[in-house]
């Protein structure tokens, strides 16, 4: 029996396959100690970024709330790894968590459209993040939890990798699939999808809970890196807002358009944080706003017409 590798899945390999030696190259030539840590954070950003874009790009509905899941996620591993348990075997627990967290407020919240669905997933991720604080008995409140150290050096880049790697693999299956017409269908015209028998908030909440999942796996490994998490910083509309960033930068409803924006966005955030600390947020809020006028489908589909321009004319 042959197997058919199709041009995306070719290009994931190969770029799996080249990102695994970089932490063997950078030990070789004795890198700086932030290099590691920018490639870890940079992969798990490619997850959320693609995970996203199933919900706002393919299905159409924008969130404002995936922060929840990561913070869920995270909480959950975090807890889990106190409690003596190995790293690798919190990630499924993490994003089944995550995964049942979508269900319980996206099937209410996915019956909205539109900007309603948006502001509802705003209230919802500020709910959930003041309910984390509140549970210092569980979540340790505004001090947080702290992570026994344990793992190798280069654990965390290894399971972020291979989550970046599940999640674009996973984005690219989901687009060729049933569910991802369906969805396609819905985020075009949603009342003609409705007309025609499409389950609009079946499909929509199935996306839903598949991004969830890999964004909640992405908040344990994130968890495990830090060896600290605090609901302040992973269940900030930040997060949120950054995830969108990073898929609308890119190009949303594209396979690797949002991987390519949360790179750019992870080399933007350094230097904001570096040189206007007290005004990234506002930044990010003026570059989407940028974006989303002058280009819409994202940088992607600018540097697509621009190859197109610059080629020869038959």
């Amino acid at each position: 029996m042959s197997i058919r590798l199709t041009r995306p899945a070719l290009a994931l390999a190969a770029v799996v396959a080249l990102l695994a030696l970089v932490p063997l190259l950078l030990d070789a030539a004795g890198a700086a100690r932030y290099l590691p840590r920018l490639l870890v954070i940079g992969l798990l950003y490619v997850s959320c970024a693609v995970a996203w874009d199933l919900v706002g790009g393919l299905a159409g509905q924008v969130s404002f709330g995936h922060a929840t899941f990561f913070g869920v996620g995270a909480f959950t591993a975090a807890i889990l790894v106190r409690a003596g348990v190995p790293l690798a075997i919190t990630l499924a627990p993490a994003a089944a968590l995550a995964a049942a967290y979508a269900a319980l407020w996206g099937w209410p919240c996915l019956r909205l459209r539109g900007p309603f669905f948006a502001i509802a997933t705003i209230g919802v991720g500020e709910a959930t993040r003041l309910v984390a604080l509140s549970l210092e008995t569980v979540t340790g409140g505004a001090t947080g939890l702290t992570l026994p150290v344990a793992g190798g050096r280069h654990t965390a880049f290894y399971l972020a990798l291979g989550l970046a790697a599940i999640a674009v693999a996973a984005s690219s299956g989901i687009r060729r699939s049933r569910l991802g017409l369906g969805l396609s269908c819905i985020r075009e015209e949603v009342d003609a999808a409705e007309s025609i028998g499409i389950p609009i908030g079946r499909l929509q909440l199935q996306a839903l809970m598949v991004s969830a999942a890999i964004v909640g796996a992405a908040g344990a490994v994130y968890a495990r890196y830090l060896y600290y998490v605090e609901p302040g910083d992973v269940f900030s509309f930040n997060r949120s807002i950054g995830f969108i960033l990073m898929a609308i930068i890119g190009g949303v409803n594209t396979l690797w358009g949002p991987a390519a924006g949360a790179v750019l966005f992870l080399a933007l955030e350094q230097v904001l944080l570096s040189s206007f600390p007290s005004l990234h947020l506002g930044i990010y809020g003026l570059l989407l706003i940028a974006v989303m006028l002058f280009e819409p489908q994202g940088l992607l589909a600018a540097g697509r017409r621009l190859r197109l321009r610059r080629a020869p004319q038959a």
